[in-house]
């Protein structure tokens, strides 16, 4: 496979040598202009720097969240949402079981797996583009595809921005998990019960999730010359079966 990274172009007399970009500047211009950043990124193909920045804010975010809420309310709340059918004795032993970890032990152990959970769910996305790669013998490799994914994912961050602002600013001590992000559809625009169903769904799909998706699109189309309808098939594919799947289980 070829390394289709523009730095190689500098080897070439014909091409001026391309100068290096810094992180931050990659990041601003993913937000306002996601084509040129989205190629800029090509240069050096960094994971670390956008993966560190939205997974460690966003495990900041969920300690922070475990230590504001009111934990016995957290409590009852879990065990109504995942065991509100069960017997009473069942349902005490889910509480027993909750209880064990502390407030602050279930913040830590909530963050912690954030750190381990996003890296894996880029290195799935990678995987899934590799894949579509050797169909299309487009020549980019899991490391160029996992900082594809990195970096697209980086609008995010203003999920991370909206939960603190939310946490810091409300004086609700009673706020839902599924409620924590306010920019997710179902606190925006629907208002459903947020633990179940629809609702639930719709708390999983956000602003920071669609304007990711977009530059994907925008910065696969970048990367292949691939059309943009074609680029946002293969893109959106795998969100699409993920939803429509979940929402025909409802």
């Amino acid at each position: 496979m070829t390394d289709k990274n523009p730095i190689d172009h500098a080897e070439d007399n014909t091409q001026p040598a391309l100068q290096p970009v810094g992180n931050f500047s990659i990041l601003i211009n993913i937000f306002t202009a996601p084509q040129v950043g989205m190629v800029q990124v090509q240069q050096r193909y960094n994971v670390i720097f956008p993966m560190f920045l939205l997974t460690v804010l966003s495990a900041l975010a969920m300690y922070t969240y475990f230590n504001l809420v009111d934990y016995q309310w957290y409590l009852d709340y879990m065990v109504e949402a995942t065991a509100g059918e069960l017997s009473k004795s069942e349902q005490d032993a889910t509480r027993a079981a909750m209880s064990m970890l502390s407030q602050s032990a279930t913040g830590s152990f909530a963050a912690g797996s954030l750190l381990i959970f996003i890296p894996i769910v880029y290195a799935i996305q990678a995987v899934y583009f590799v894949i579509v790669s050797n169909v299309s013998n487009d020549g980019f490799e899991f490391k160029q595809w996992f900082s594809f994914i990195a970096w697209s994912a980086t609008p995010g961050l203003i999920v991370v921005v909206a939960m603190f602002a939310f946490l810091l600013t409300s004086s609700n001590v009673q706020i839902p998990p599924d409620s924590l992000n306010p920019l997710s559809l179902n606190e925006l625009i629907f208002g459903l019960e947020p633990s179940q169903g629809l609702g639930k769904l719709l708390s999983s799909i956000h602003l920071g999730q669609i304007w990711s998706l977009a530059v994907m699109v925008i910065g696969y189309q970048a990367w292949t010359k691939k059309s943009m309808a074609k680029s946002a098939a293969v893109v959106l594919a795998p969100f699409v079966i993920f939803y429509a799947s979940w929402f025909l289980l409802i």
